[in-house]
C-alpha cells in the first residue's frame, strides 16, 4: 500500500514566487495483516522534478490505502515553487530516471481507519509543520520517528534511512511494550533537561537572533541539533520549496531557522525570504550596522521595511539602505529621531519605486525632504509628516506638484500647514482619498471647499481641532463627496445642526463620525444621521452637552441601529438618563458604550442593559460617596481619598 505526495514547482522569471493551489486525492480499502508501518520516499529526477511518497498500513487484519500525489517540476534549479497540489496517482507511474530515494518507516498505531486518508494527505503538511515547529520553538523536530525496535532488529539504519514493513510486523507485543517504556523514559529525561535549561532559553534565543541580525558569521556557529535523519530528509527537498515556506515567516522565526543547520542557515538568510521586514520588536537593540547588514543581504529583494521607533538609526544606515535596496516600496521611519534631510536625499536618488513613506515625529525633517521626494519618487501614493513642525506650505506645494498620484496625506500637528498648502493638494492631487489635518489650526472654510470640489474620491477626512471651520465646510463635503465614510471633527465648536443635516441627506456611506466637543449640535443632528446614514458604525458624542434621551431615541429608531451601530461614546453628556439605556436595547450589534461622568445613569440601568446585550462592554465611572467628617475625638477624620490627596 502506498500513499504518494509531492510538490509542484513551475519556474517564475520574477522573484521566484507563486500562488498556492490545493487539490484532492482518493483512497481505497484493502485487507492485510501485520503491524503498523509507514514509509516516505523522496525522488528527485535529473530534470528537476521530484515527488514525495509515503505508505501506511494499520494492524488488526485490515489496511487502508490513501493515495495523494503532487508533482514537483522545475526547468531550472533556481525556479520557484509556484503551485502546490494533490491528486490521485499510482505507484507504477514512478519515473525510471529518478536517481535519489529516501524511505522512512515508523511504527504508528492509529486510533481508527477513518483518519488514514488525512495522515496520507497531510504528508507534505507534516514536513512544513516540522519547519514551523523549528521557527516557533527554535529546535528541529523529527519528520518521521524511527523506533528503537526497528533499530534493534537490524532491518535498516539511519544512514540509509530505509526500513521495511516486515520488520515492524515481526516485533512481539512484549518488545513493543519495552519500546513504549524506553520512549517514555527518553521523553521524561528530555522534559527534565528542558526544565533545567528553561531559565536561560529566552536570553540565549534573543542573543542568537541578534547575532543573526548583526551578521556575525565569522565565528563557528552552534546549531540547534537537528538529527542526522532530519538533515538527510531536508537536504533532499528542493531548495525552492524551503524558500517558499520561509517566505511566510517573520524575522524571529527566520533567525531561529538559521540556527538549525548550515543548509537552513543559508536558505533562511537568503534575501528572497526578507522581502518584508518589521523590526519594531527590536527597536531598542537595532543599531546602524544591523540595518546596513540587512540592506546588503537583501538587496533588490527588499520591498517593505519598518524601522518604527528605532531611534539609533541614522543617516548613514539609510544611505546604505538606499544604495542597495532600489526596489523598496514601503518605508516606515516614524520616530527615528536621528533621520535628517540627508537620508531623504539618498532615498529620492535611488528608490524611485517608493510608494509609501512614514516620517511621523521625525523632527529634523524640513521642506527640503518633501522637495527631494517630489523630484525622485513620482509614484508616491502615501506620505505621513505628522508632528514634523518644520514642514510648511512650501514643502507641501513641491510635493503636490511632483507626486500627482498621491492618495493619502497626513500632517497631524503641523502648525505651519495652512490654506495655501491644502489648496495645492486639491489642485494637483485629484485622486486624494485620505487627508488628516488634525490640529492644523489655521485651516479655514475656503481650502476645505476647494478640496471638496477637486477631490471627489475623498473618503476619510480629519479636521479635528481646526476651530475656524463652519457649516460651510460640511455643506461643501455633502455636495461633492458622497463617498465619504469617515469624518473626524472633534473640537470644531462652530458646527451646528444645519451642517450635519446636509451630511445626513447626501453622505449615505458614513461609517465613523467623531463629533466630540461639537457643543452646538442637538438632538436634531441625531435624527438626521439616523435617517440618512444606514451604515453608521461608530459615533462619538462626548461633551455634546445638548444631547438628551430623545436624541438617542431618534438614533435607535434609525436604519443603522439594529445592524450597524457598534460603538457609542457619550462621555460628559449631562442630560442623558437611564431612558437612554432603555432605548439602546434595540441596538443588537452594540459592542461598547462610554458613559464616563454621566451622572444621571444608574448602576441598575447598566445591569438591565447587560441582561439584554450580554456581550456589550459598558465603561462608566461612579465617584465614591465621601462619608461625613467624624466630629468625635480630638482631630477630624477624613475619607481615605482625602488622606491620599
Amino acid at each position: 500500500m502506498f500513499a504518494r505526495s509531492g510538490i509542484s514547482a513551475a519556474p517564475n522569471v520574477g522573484s521566484g514566487r507563486g500562488s498556492a493551489d490545493d487539490g484532492g486525492g482518493g483512497g481505497g480499502v484493502g485487507s492485510g495483516s501485520g503491524g503498523t508501518a509507514g514509509s516516505i520516499e523522496l525522488l528527485c529526477p535529473p530534470s528537476g522534478s521530484s515527488s514525495i511518497s509515503g505508505s501506511f498500513s494499520s494492524s488488526g487484519g485490515t489496511s487502508t490505502t490513501a493515495t495523494n500525489s503532487t508533482s514537483v517540476s522545475a526547468s531550472t534549479p533556481a525556479s520557484a515553487a509556484d503551485s502546490l497540489g494533490d491528486g490521485g496517482e499510482n505507484n507504477n507511474n514512478a519515473n525510471a530516471n529518478r536517481n535519489l530515494s529516501l524511505q522512512l518507516s515508523s511504527n504508528n498505531n492509529y486510533a481508527n481507519n477513518n483518519n488514514n486518508n488525512n495522515h496520507s494527505t497531510n504528508l507534505i503538511s507534516g514536513i512544513c509543520s516540522s519547519i514551523w515547529r523549528t521557527a516557533t520553538f527554535g529546535s528541529a523536530a523529527p519528520v518521521a520517528s524511527i523506533t528503537a525496535a526497528n533499530s534493534g532488529s537490524g532491518s535498516g539504519s539511519a544512514a540509509s534511512a530505509s526500513y521495511s514493513s516486515s520488520s515492524a510486523s515481526s516485533i512481539s507485543p512484549a518488545a513493543a511494550d519495552e519500546v513504549c517504556v524506553v520512549e517514555q523514559q527518553q521523553s521524561s529525561n528530555q522534559r527534565t533537561v528542558a526544565t533545567n535549561t528553561n531559565s536561560n532559553a529566552a536570553q540565549q534565543q534573543r542573543t542568537q537572533i541578534q547575532m543573526q541580525l548583526d551578521g556575525e558569521q565569522d565565528e563557528p556557529q552552534t546549531f540547534l541539533g537537528a538529527t542526522e535523519l532530519d538533515d538527510e530528509l531536508i537536504k533532499q527537498l528542493p531548495k525552492e520549496v524551503l524558500l517558499r515556506v520561509f517566505s511566510y515567516l517573520d524575522v524571529v522565526s527566520l533567525c531561529r531557522c538559521a540556527q538549525v543547520c548550515k543548509y537552513w542557515n543559508v536558505l533562511a538568510l537568503d534575501g528572497s525570504s526578507w522581502q518584508k521586514i518589521n523590526l519594531f520588536d527590536f527597536q531598542r537593540d537595532i543599531e546602524g550596522p544591523v540595518i546596513e547588514n540587512i540592506s546588503q543581504r537583501c538587496g533588490g529583494f527588499l520591498k517593505s521595511l519598518s524601522l518604527r521607533g528605532c531611534q539609533s538609526v541614522g543617516d548613514q544606515s539609510i544611505k546604505t539602505l538606499a544604495n542597495h535596496c532600489h526596489n523598496i516600496e514601503h518605508l516606515d521611519l516614524s520616530e527615528c529621531k536621528k533621520i535628517t534631510d540627508n537620508s531623504i536625499t539618498d532615498i529620492s536618488r535611488y528608490c524611485s519605486k517608493l510608494t509609501a513613506i512614514n516620517l511621523d515625529s521625525c523632527s529634523n525633517i524640513t521642506d527640503n525632504s518633501l522637495k527631494y521626494i517630489s523630484d525622485g519618487c513620482p509614484n508616491l501614493l502615501e506620505i505621513n509628516v505628522s508632528w514634523c513642525h518644520l514642514v510648511s506650505e512650501n514643502g507641501v506645494e513641491a510635493l503636490a506638484r511632483g507626486c500627482v498620484k498621491l492618495r493619502k496625506f497626513c500632517s497631524k500637528g503641523c502648525k505651519q500647514i495652512n490654506d495655501n498648502a491644502i489648496t495645492c493638494l486639491a489642485k494637483y492631487c485629484p485622486d486624494l482619498m485620505v487627508l488628516n489635518l488634525h490640529s492644523c489650526e489655521t485651516i479655514s472654510d475656503s481650502s476645505i471647499r476647494q478640496l471638496a470640489a477637486c477631490c471627489p474620491k475623498l473618503q476619510k477626512l480629519c479636521v479635528s481641532k481646526c476651530a475656524e471651520l463652519t457649516d460651510l465646510s460640511l455643506m461643501a463635503l455633502s455636495q461633492h463627496n458622497q463617498l465619504l465614510n469617515t469624518l473626524e471633527v472633534s473640537g470644531c465648536r462652530n458646527f451646528t445642526d444645519i451642517g450635519f443635516q446636509a451630511l445626513g441627506r447626501n453622505c449615505k456611506y458614513l461609517e465613523r463620525m467623531d463629533l466630540e466637543e461639537c457643543s452646538q449640535i442637538t438632538d436634531l443632528t441625531l435624527a438626521h444621521l439616523a435617517t440618512g446614514c444606514p451604515s453608521l458604525e461608530k459615533l462619538t458624542l462626548s461633551h455634546c452637552e445638548l444631547i438628551t434621551d430623545d436624541g438617542i431615541r431618534h438614533l435607535t429608531t434609525g436604519s443603522c441601529a439594529a445592524e450597524s451601530l457598534s460603538v457609542l461614546e457619550l462621555d460628559n453628556c449631562p442630560l442623558i438618563t437611564d431612558r437612554t439605556l432603555e432605548h439602546l436595547v434595540s441596538c443588537h450589534n452594540l459592542q461598547r458604550i462610554e458613559l464616563f461622568d454621566c451622572q444621571l445613569i444608574s448602576r441598575a440601568a447598566i445591569r438591565k442593559l447587560k441582561n439584554h446585550l450580554p456581550n456589550i462592554k459598558v465603561h462608566a465611572y461612579f465617584a465614591p460617596v465621601t462619608p461625613p467628617a467624624v466630629t468625635t475625638g480630638h482631630r477630624p477624620r477624613y475619607c481615605r481619598c482625602c488622606e491620599i490627596l
